[in-house]
């Protein structure tokens, strides 16, 4: 089902083996992903984690089911409930994770409205994959605009994925820029964090390491960043699944929120 827990690599930090580990950005079924919430928890205990945060696009129905899988079979994992928010800005969507929720956010409102709605009802914010001006979304001075000490992902692995092609593109590498920026502006920042951002059939390949509550730990900045370098597991069929995902969350959103802002 997937990748054992043997050898993880320190991107961040300094990782001790009696810490914990979570995956706190995968997506399920009911967004674009390929896990049931219920596969998913069950691959999360089996590569040994002790926290998952189910992050779905604009949804939160997933991370509901899977907390109450948990619950009703009494297994040992803690289930954030999550959402990938799209946000608005000059344009483009801009995606802010909000964790520790239970009221789904409207999206394509602005990223400080977004962000204010997460923490009113007592979430907290991670922006993800954080890119420099010109390179994609969020920009590292949207984060600092933002005036809180958010969390960012300094290591995404979907974005690991594409490090091939930026390199043949002439690009750098988008990751070791977040950590840079992250490394840079400790001060002004929460924990450093990573995701899986995992849509097809693989879980804990991005590993956020804490001692103590998860969350604790990524708002007093005590987290470790650890990568597992393998690709994201999928099937030839998974891609047209991964569309059609795409295309019943657009719908949906439509159906509740209108069209997109232009």
């Amino acid at each position: 089902m997937g990748m054992t827990m043997r050898d993880p690599q320190t991107f961040y930090g300094d990782f001790h083996p009696e810490m914990k580990l979570a995956d706190i950005h995968l997506h399920t079924a009911h967004s674009d992903g390929w896990w049931t919430p219920e596969r998913l928890v069950d691959a999360a205990i089996e590569q040994g984690l002790s926290a998952i945060a189910i992050t779905d696009h604009d949804e939160i129905r997933g991370g509901k089911i899977a907390r109450e899988y948990v619950a009703r079979h009494g297994l040992a994992l803690q289930v954030l409930i999550g959402q990938e928010v799209s946000a608005r800005a000059n344009g483009h969507d801009v995606h802010v994770l909000g964790l520790d929720i239970e009221v789904e956010i409207r999206p394509w409102q602005s990223i400080e409205a977004r962000v204010s709605a997460i923490y009113a009802q007592g979430g907290f914010v991670i922006m993800p994959h954080p890119k420099a001006s010109g390179r994609g979304w969020p920009s590292f001075e949207q984060v600092l605009g933002l005036g809180r000490p958010v969390a960012i992902e300094i290591y995404n692995a979907g974005v690991a994925d594409l490090a091939g092609i930026a390199r043949l593109r002439g690009k750098s590498d988008a990751n070791r820029e977040a950590r840079a920026f992250f490394e840079a502006h400790r001060t002004e920042l929460a924990g450093a964090v990573v995701g899986t951002d995992g849509h097809f059939r693989t879980v804990g390949r991005g590993l956020t390491a804490y001692s103590g509550d998860l969350r604790t730990a990524i708002e007093e900045g005590t987290t470790n960043v650890l990568f597992r370098p393998y690709l994201e597991r999928l099937m030839p069929w998974d891609t047209a699944g991964y569309i059609g995902g795409l295309k019943r969350l657009d719908r949906r959103r439509s159906e509740k929120y209108g069209p997109r802002p232009r």
